[in-house]
């Protein structure tokens, strides 16, 4: 056993001068060995971790990593002490041929002769003791103890070299904590300080030089309650463990948190500005002139929720009450870290007793001075008595009734001479004995002598709970409950507040939607406005007081507020069900626990239970504090969840939204992305697509429409996350897929804008890269919005071609929906050609396609419904305008059945059209205002110029020209946007036609004259020439009579 004769000096001498571990050059023949021997034990080997066959080749290794080498005497002593040489030798023969395995072929293990072994000299050892030694200033490497948790059987000598490395490393880190303090503490950085304070008490426990100084950094910085929580739990230590009070130091820096919590608390009942609760004060203060004038009158207990405004109404009213010699006036507070003391909200109130006994010189028995002095020691300043009595020190107390007889008893005796009010402000935290006093006293008093002002925190308290049934049962008490200010309570609360600033409507929105009306946390927003900070910021004062309301819940419970925090609105039962893996009624238990405290709020959405904090500051606080690992893990999980809950309807918009919140918290931009296209495409659908595809079964279609503004801010969003993610993910295949989705809405929305050059060039690329990764499904996509392209530019030919690709990959994917949507479309190309009985017979194949199922009916009820309007069309070119009108009512019908009002516009259009041709204008009036009505209501052009153009005819002819002109001229320059030779020849018609009808009428020619200054004949030709490229030649036989 001499190896334990080694000194730890000549330890640190090893690791110092060691110049084998300072090697920073590895050549390729070199071997690297890493050690973590700080806390968990990790080790590896030219970068994969390695394990050992059984402890003590583990221990056999951790000794040579940390010795360099050793002996095998020495080693032998070690690891196997009580047992023969012989034997010994070779169990670490064993265990050094074990080790030399671990190290597959290499040569790791050498021996520098015989009896000493040592590692290989082409092997680099580093570990974090090393490094730790090294560096003087070194503390973030020192992750835990010196192999935490090792302890291998029957190796007595190794773990009494463990156990003295591990209380000098632990020395020296100790030493440098303790050195950086002081540093911090020069320079008051409080973050660095309370961290540095905080490791030193994971180290040492009993260190109170650590608590001290964390208590002052907390006073320093006003958090009061973390101070006096720190307090609390030093003093239960050092109780528990060592059976000692905290040094005098220790108490004294407590003592001036204390003063400084009352100083604050007087400041701030100074300066609170007092605005509303009238009716609240005004009862109290008439309840108080009847206990005044011995009346009929009650105890008051104010309740609320936190920062309601419990405190600010008590004070007012103490502040109204006249200060006479009729009434003594005992106030204390109760405090949450004191409720596990006996009588501590009393002891105040009993210690003032005393006093006003001792001062009026009331003679009391013996007896009952020294059962007061044995109540509160600290009137006589008995050192002798711990200020703090633990409930469990108590039990006499709460078996007999005797102190409520008692103090009954002294009450009643001072009462004599003068009535008394005791204020308790906060009884939520009252101690279970404390409440059993002031329920005895309550309904022991039955002379109107005695009253109590109370505060309350809303919060479930068995305590309470049973309090109040007593005082209710006796009538005692009167109940005040305080809400939340109203918008225009809030709106005026400002303005009385801040009567030199003018804040905007929206900055007073923006405080109501953040302080939902609760008081504190208006004064806090209207203190930042005054200091002229940002308002979006949570003040420390704010996190301060958010604290509280968190302190004591159980890890259940903080689990489910964790959780919750991370929703903006609510959470479902299923999804905590889903992240706790606990079942409801369990989640129940836990949650009606934060439902009684008034952190959580149940709320029945549908068919779904929900729960929702209480106030938007205690999800923002519980969220803030949560570490970015957690969040990012949290916020991925929901993401995945939520994914399974979509139904493929209307309501599947809400969940995009969430999906898009979560997967952008959870770092998943391409999920974030795949969900942005998604949410923009249900929009959009409706939008642009002149006949969309009916996904869900509500009403609520003309409720997705973006208009141009918003349609454009959400692209130029979409397109700069995509170009993130390539620059991130480069070409895989993932954002190759959300690329073509991006080309796709791009291109067709600047195809419906007219901006052909653009929109085509990113529906080319987008079906050249649909068909490069193998996706269908878009490639179908690209050609049928070339198709929309040439039927906007009445391209025939080249519109055929990308019928036949669309089509032949259609049948080759099976897509029979597709197929019928393409159907309908090479129909329309038939009619455009003037091909009427192979359009018609196209159409009806496109109908029976699309109407196999009510499923499939429904999905493509507007496709169905463009092949009737299509029918009309053929009929009105027929010039049998009655049956074509047949078939666009038909068309009508369907849209109207739907609510689809985008589809609408246009077969209203065509109807008015065909109404026009029979001249009766009465009903073609009607339908042309039924449509222009909808193109008010969204941005969309097709069609319109055909509506304004009909319209300007008509108001002409009524004599309306002003009108006329203010049509015509919008007609016009819609028409010039999709370049459409049937509408640019319709307006060109309207034009010929009205400077025809005005042309020998000075007064009339003179409204139209600066705008229509050719001749009617030069428009006539001009409109012949589009209606013969549109096969519109009944609006060319009209054009052409009204030359002749």
């Amino acid at each position: 056993k001499n190896f334990l004769k080694i000194e730890l000096k000549n330890f640190v001498i090893f690791i110092i001068n060691y110049e084998y571990t300072k090697c920073n050059l590895r050549g390729d023949d070199m071997d690297y060995i890493h050690v973590k021997l700080l806390g968990n034990f990790i080790a590896t080997f030219n970068g994969k971790n390695i394990s050992f066959p059984y402890s003590k080749v583990q221990a056999l290794f951790c000794y040579l990593v940390i010795r360099k080498q050793a002996t095998r005497d020495e080693l032998s002593a070690l690891l196997w002490p009580d047992m023969e040489e012989s034997i010994s030798r070779k169990n670490l023969r064993n265990a050094i041929y074990k080790l030399k395995k671990v190290f597959g072929k290499e040569e790791v293990i050498d021996f520098l002769n015989k009896s000493t072994i040592l590692f290989n000299e082409n092997t680099k050892i580093d570990t974090d003791v090393d490094e730790f030694i090294n560096n003087k200033d070194e503390v973030d490497v020192y992750e835990g103890e010196f192999l935490k948790g090792f302890m291998p059987k029957d190796a007595e000598n190794f773990q009494r070299w463990v156990f003295e490395i591990r209380e000098y490393l632990q020395g020296i880190y100790l030493k440098r904590l303790k050195d950086k303090l002081e540093s911090e503490e020069i320079t008051e950085d409080y973050d660095e300080i309370e961290k540095y304070c905080r490791l030193i008490i994971k180290i040492d426990e009993f260190d109170e030089e650590a608590y001290r100084k964390l208590i002052c950094c907390y006073k320093n910085q006003r958090k009061f309650n973390s101070a006096i929580e720190l307090y609390n739990k030093l003093s239960d230590t050092l109780n528990k463990e060592l059976s000692i009070v905290p040094d005098a130091k220790t108490t004294e820096v407590f003592k001036e948190v204390l003063n400084l919590m009352d100083v604050r608390h007087k400041e701030e009942n100074n300066e609170n500005y007092f605005y509303g609760r009238i009716n609240e004060l005004r009862l109290m203060e008439n309840n108080y002139k009847n206990f005044i004038n011995s009346k009929d009158s009650k105890s008051i207990l104010i309740k609320g929720e936190m920062g309601i405004g419990k405190t600010s109404l008590k004070e007012r009213f103490l502040q109204t009450i006249e200060k006479d010699k009729e009434v003594y006036i005992f106030e204390t507070n109760c405090y949450q870290f004191e409720n596990e003391y006996a009588l501590k909200p009393w002891r105040n109130i009993i210690s003032s007793l005393a006093y006003v006994i001792a001062d009026n010189k009331n003679k009391t028995s013996d007896i009952l001075e020294n059962i007061i002095r044995e109540l509160v020691p600290e009137v006589n300043n008995d050192s002798r008595y711990s200020e703090n009595v633990k409930l469990e020190d108590t039990i006499e107390l709460l078996k007999h009734d005797v102190v409520g007889n008692i103090l009954t008893y002294i009450l009643k005796k001072i009462c004599i001479d003068r009535k008394i009010l005791l204020v308790f402000e906060d009884i939520q935290w009252m101690d279970s004995v404390s409440i059993s006093l002031l329920t005895s006293i309550i309904s022991k008093c039955e002379e109107n002598n005695i009253m109590f002002l109370l505060t309350f925190r809303n919060e479930f308290n068995h305590n309470v709970d049973r309090f109040l049934v007593s005082a209710k049962k006796y009538d005692r008490i009167e109940i005040i409950e305080l809400n939340r200010f109203t918008t225009s309570e809030v709106e005026n609360f400002i303005k009385k507040a801040l009567p030199k600033y003018s804040l905007s409507k929206e900055i007073i929105n923006k405080i109501y939607a953040e302080t939902e009306g609760n008081a504190f946390f208006l004064k806090e927003y209207l203190n930042i406005i005054k200091s002229k900070n940002n308002i979006n910021i949570m003040t420390s004062k704010m996190q301060d007081v958010l604290k509280t309301r968190f302190i004591d819940i159980s890890d259940d419970e903080r689990k489910i507020v964790e959780i919750a925090s991370l929703f903006h609105d609510e959470v479902s039962m299923f999804i905590l069900k889903e992240l706790t893996q606990k079942d409801e009624l369990e989640i129940m238990d836990i949650i009606e626990k934060l439902e009684g405290r008034f952190i959580l709020k149940e709320s029945i959405n549908e068919e779904n239970i929900c729960f929702k904090f209480t106030h938007q500051k205690l999800r923002e606080f519980q969220y803030m504090n949560l570490s970015a690992a957690k969040k990012k893990i949290l916020h991925n999980k929901i993401g995945k969840i939520l994914e399974k809950t979509l139904k493929n309807n209307i309501g599947d918009i809400n969940i995009y939204y969430k999906l898009i919140y979560h997967f952008e918290n959870a770092y998943n931009y391409i999920e974030a992305l795949k969900y942005r296209i998604k949410n923009l495409n249900v929009y959009l659908n409706f939008s642009h697509e002149l006949f969309p595809i009916i996904y869900y079964s509500n009403k609520s279609y003309n409720e997705l429409y973006f208009n141009d503004k918003e349609t454009t801010k959400s692209l130029k969003e979409i397109e700069k996350s995509l170009d993130d993610l390539k620059i991130k993910e480069q070409n895989s295949s993932e954002v190759l897929k959300l690329e073509v989705s991006v080309l796709h809405i791009k291109g067709r929305y600047l195809i419906r804008k007219g901006q052909y050059e653009e929109g085509i060039k990113n529906i080319q690329d987008m079906i050249d890269k649909a068909n490069e990764i193998g996706c269908n499904d878009y490639a179908i996509e690209g050609y049928k919005q070339m198709i929309y392209y040439c039927i906007q530019t009445n391209k025939s030919d080249e519109m055929i071609k990308h019928i036949n690709c669309g089509l032949e990959l259609a049948v080759k994917c099976n897509y029979y929906e597709e197929v019928g949507i393409i159907l309908r479309l090479k129909a329309l190309y038939k009619k455009m050609v003037g091909k009427y009985e192979e359009a018609q017979m196209l159409m009806q194949e496109s109908i029976n396609t699309l109407s196999e199922t009510k499923h499939a009916f429904d999905k493509y009820a507007l496709n169905i419904a463009a092949c009737y309007n299509y029918m009309g069309d053929i009929r009105k070119r027929k010039e049998n305008f009655l049956e074509a009108l047949d078939y666009y009512n038909k068309a009508i019908e369907i849209c109207e059945q739907k609510n689809v009002l985008t589809s609408l516009a246009l077969f209203y259009t065509n109807a008015g059209e065909t109404a026009f041709y029979t001249n009766d204008y009465n009903l073609s009036t009607k339908y042309f205002k039924k449509a222009l009505n909808i193109y008010k209501k969204f941005d969309l052009i097709w069609g319109k110029s055909i509506a304004e153009a009909f319209m300007s005819i008509i108001l002409m002819k009524d004599g309306n020209f002003e009108e006329s002109l203010k049509f015509l001229k919008s007609a016009d320059m819609n028409s010039r946007i999709l370049k459409n030779p049937k509408e640019i020849g319709t307006v060109f018609r309207a034009k010929a036609e009205v400077r025809f009808y005005v042309k020998d009428n000075m007064y009339f020619d003179h409204i139209f004259k600066d705008y229509l200054n050719d001749d009617f004949q030069e428009y006539a030709k001009q409109g012949i020439m589009y209606l013969n490229e549109a096969m519109d030649q009944h609006q060319v036989d009209d054009l052409n009579r009204l030359i002749t």
